[in-house]
């Protein structure tokens, strides 16, 4: 009796997928249906006590059996096999597809990767050799075409030192938009003596002012002849300084040119520059460069401190002395003394009004530095950031593209990449993809000096008024927290 009041309190008996196995086998050996145990769940126990039970929500508590390392080991291969495979399948149809949407994206690959100085192995190391040299034909075309391009100006009046009499709405065209207008009606105390000292910083867009072509715009700086906004497109941001007055903008070289180079901000700082984008690549073997060689001419005043590179698509580009122009040709000596300032890279991007490159221009998508000019001589800066969330670059056209849009008549590329890179009035305002995001020890740069310490000529729109400046900004300025 106390045996099996004993085994009737105890926990109920774990039975196993063999032991039922056996159970199962026993019982057809000695005749007996094991059915009636299958059915009724009752606990070992209670078989043992003779009690029965009509409680039947109890099941059997059932062990699995412990898998051997051998079957472990088996599952982990048949996963991981299971794995590969699909990854080979997605290579294989990423590579060798003909799917025009998977086509364009791999060709887009190729010419970003093999378009780098030191990650060109993202291509090589994975896709066959054919294959790329199949994509990079229209690279080589691109340079074959650019060989001959030159600008002339041949069908343009000479206008540019003609804009003494015009309004301000007609010089600043960019600003004809509602949002500025109604600002302007509200805050009539900011040009209640005339526009001539206006200044808005609003890099942080709190203001959601727009241009005449709605893009975002960041800067007002009338007594500096300077406008900066806010370009988006498919997959990138970045920012574009407008400069009416191209005395403005100049060429500075490196305080150690041909030992080290120097950020922007020292560029800026060394020059006493408002604001600065990078300019000319420079000789990078391990992406470990400091900046010390330039790759092409570096022109400053008639003098060449570079050396002209040997290949017939890259351009010789500049603003000459005679008449404040830029002019995109192709490099031959002497040349240099007509220059103010000038350099040399690819690809020319707008020739005499027209946008000589279409796509990637066997390029790919990368941030993007480029240099333009309008026909009444303002001067276009743009940088596009890439490599990042917020913005993983652009081709060369959606470049071409935008200047366009802002009447470019001539339009130049500069060095990109992690070189890509604007600065004004000591912050950084594009995101460079350097480790550093300041952008890269470069050789040389294009600055814009306040309108006050330049000497403008006789017959610019500014001459009479901005040496009556003393300071880079003596107006009232509406300006926002500065941008992160």
């Amino acid at each position: 009796m106390n045996d099996n009041k004993h085994i009737n309190d105890s926990e109920p008996t774990i039975v196993s997928f063999e032991e039922l196995h056996n159970s199962k086998s026993t019982d057809k050996a000695s005749g007996k249906d094991n059915n009636s145990f299958i059915s009724n769940p009752l606990s070992k126990s209670e078989e043992i006590s003779g009690k029965a039970s009509d409680d039947l929500s109890k099941p059997y508590t059932v062990t699995n059996v412990p898998k051997s390392k051998r079957e472990k080991l088996s599952g982990h291969f048949a996963r991981l096999g299971i794995v590969l495979s699909v990854c080979m399948i997605l290579y294989l149809f990423f590579v060798f597809s003909n799917i025009a949407f998977i086509k364009k994206w791999r060709t887009i690959y190729i010419e970003t990767a093999m378009t780098t100085n030191t990650h060109q192995w993202l291509a090589t190391w994975f896709i066959p050799n054919y294959i790329i040299a199949d994509v990079m034909l229209k690279y080589d075309e691109g340079r074959e075409a650019q060989e001959d391009l030159a600008s002339t100006w041949d069908d343009v009046e000479d206008i540019i030192d003609s804009t003494e009499d015009l309004e301000f709405f007609k010089k600043y065209w960019e600003l004809k938009s509602d949002s500025f207008s109604d600002y302007i009606k509200k805050h009539p105390d900011l040009v209640k003596d005339g526009y001539d000292n206006l200044v808005i910083e609003d890099l942080n867009q709190k203001l959601k002012l727009k241009t005449s072509e709605d893009d975002d715009l960041l800067v007002v700086d009338i007594p500096n002849n300077l406008l900066i906004i806010g370009v988006k497109g498919s997959g990138y941001q970045g920012k574009m300084a407008i400069i009416k007055e191209s005395e403005q903008v100049f060429m500075a070289k490196s305080t150690s040119l041909g030992s080290f180079g120097q950020e922007i901000d020292s560029f800026c700082e060394t020059n006493d520059a408002i604001l600065g984008i990078n300019a000319s690549g420079f000789v990078d073997p391990k992406g470990e460069s400091f900046g010390s060689q330039v790759k092409g001419c570096l022109v400053i005043d008639g003098v060449d401190y570079g050396s002209h590179h040997e290949e017939p698509a890259w351009k010789y580009f500049g603003v000459k002395e005679k008449d404040e122009r830029m002019y995109i040709s192709y490099f031959t000596p002497g040349m240099q003394e007509e220059y103010r300032w000038a350099m040399e890279f690819y690809p020319g991007l707008i020739i005499d009004g027209k946008s000589v490159v279409d796509g990637t221009y066997g390029m790919g998508i990368q941030p993007r530095s480029t240099i333009g000019q309008t026909k009444d001589g303002t001067m276009l800066l743009l940088v596009v950031d890439g490599r990042q969330a917020h913005s993983i670059g652009c081709t060369v056209e959606d470049c071409a593209d935008i200047m366009l849009r802002y009447k470019a008549y001539q339009g130049m590329n500069l060095d990109g990449g992690s070189s890509s890179v604007m600065y004004y009035k000591g912050q950084f305002i594009t995101k460079s993809s350097s480790v550093t995001g300041r952008g890269r020890y470069m050789p040389n740069a294009i600055l814009v000096k306040a309108a006050s310490k330049t000497k403008f000529k006789k017959g610019s729109s500014t001459a009479g008024n901005n040496n009556k400046n003393n300071d880079d900004n003596n107006g009232d300025i509406i300006k926002s927290e500065p941008a992160n």
